[in-house]
């Protein structure tokens, strides 16, 4: 398989995810592939390989559950190429495929029988400093267990209200099955580019999910001290008064599909 490149990712902290890639990746080597791993797997493989950072891969192949295909597609984005999901999670909204299909993604990705379904993510800016990116939501939750936090937000620069709360989400079409949809937000259609604020226990009725355009900048800010989460990748400390913006990036993450899958029904079966 001369010319392509394949650039292997999973969790190094979880051995059974280790295992399913090295499986994956004798696979690949056997068949003449060009293979790179993620540099912390550096210490786990018995070939020596480069890095994703010294080689850049035509394909990035992310072995786990969601939130490793997260950690993975935020280097897929920066790198600007596709990725493959194999699910070895439990939930699996952004897999492609299970393990055992693994030999014929292969010969598909060489012969180029797929489609790229590329996804938005959001920038984030805490007081105008650098961004921080996402590809399901940015989270702002209040500090400790007990107590609420009054958020205030604006979108286009309109006043939207202000909420007491555990917290909010501002999502993606992507991050609308994940933490959103878990805290009452909406159901997204697939092929939709919308921007979702969902609050956390709202100590009201009188505030329900709102759904922007993708373009919309949203800004928000607390009334105590609190944190900000990205994907559950990037944590931070949020002070009193911070402006938060979160917009639309100019990043985008293209996840490789071999077949059109019912979201609802997805929905329905992972998630009952």
């Amino acid at each position: 398989m001369q010319g392509m490149t394949l650039g292997f990712f999973t969790n190094p902290q979880k051995q059974s995810a280790v295992d399913g890639l090295l499986a994956g990746l004798k696979e690949a080597l056997s068949l003449g592939y060009s293979c790179c791993v993620d540099a912390p797997l550096l210490s786990m493989i018995p070939d020596k390989l480069p890095t994703i950072d010294q080689k850049t891969p035509d394909f990035i192949l992310a072995f786990g559950g969601d939130g490793t295909i997260l950690r993975a597609a935020s280097k897929a984005a920066e790198l600007d190429v596709p990725i493959l999901g194999i699910n070895l999670g439990r939930v699996g909204f952004l897999s492609e495929i299970r393990p055992e299909q693994f030999g014929e993604a292969l010969s598909r990705l060489a012969q180029h029988q797929y489609s790229l379904d590329r996804r938005m993510m959001f920038a984030c800016r805490v007081n105008g400093g650098a961004p921080h990116y996402c590809l399901n939501e940015t989270l702002l939750y209040k500090r400790s267990f007990s107590g609420i936090v009054d958020i205030s937000m604006e979108i286009n620069g309109l006043p939207a209200g202000s909420v007491r709360c555990d917290g909010i989400i501002a999502s993606t079409t992507t991050g609308a099955t994940g933490y959103s949809i878990s805290a009452g937000g909406p159901v997204i259609a697939p092929g939709l580019d919308v921007a979702i604020i969902t609050p956390i226990c709202p100590h009201t009725l009188s505030f329900r999910p709102i759904i922007a355009s993708a373009d919309a900048q949203m800004r928000f800010s607390m009334n105590s001290e609190g944190y900000i989460s990205l994907d559950g990748i990037y944590t931070a400390e949020i002070s009193r008064d911070d402006e938060i913006i979160v917009y639309r990036s100019e990043r985008r993450v293209a996840f490789v599909k071999f077949e059109e899958r019912n979201i609802y029904s997805l929905i329905r079966s992972k998630l009952s």
